[in-house]
């Protein structure tokens, strides 16, 4: 949605769809199979967050 949304890229008159955008997202983006937060990784502990703010860390 950054890349949709994004007013400093694009002309405000071109209308930007996220079809655009999906060949980039999908090389990029790779949930693991133990799920975001649970795989061990540097960025776990901020997806844990953004899951459930209220718990500890």
């Amino acid at each position: 949605m950054i890349c949709v949304n994004d007013l400093y890229s694009f002309d405000p008159d071109v209308v930007v769809e996220i079809e655009q955008f999906e060949d980039v997202i999908g090389r990029h983006f790779k949930q693991p199979k133990e799920g975001l937060g649970n795989d061990n990784t540097p960025a776990s502990h901020m997806w844990r967050t953004l899951r459930r703010p209220c718990n500890a860390l």
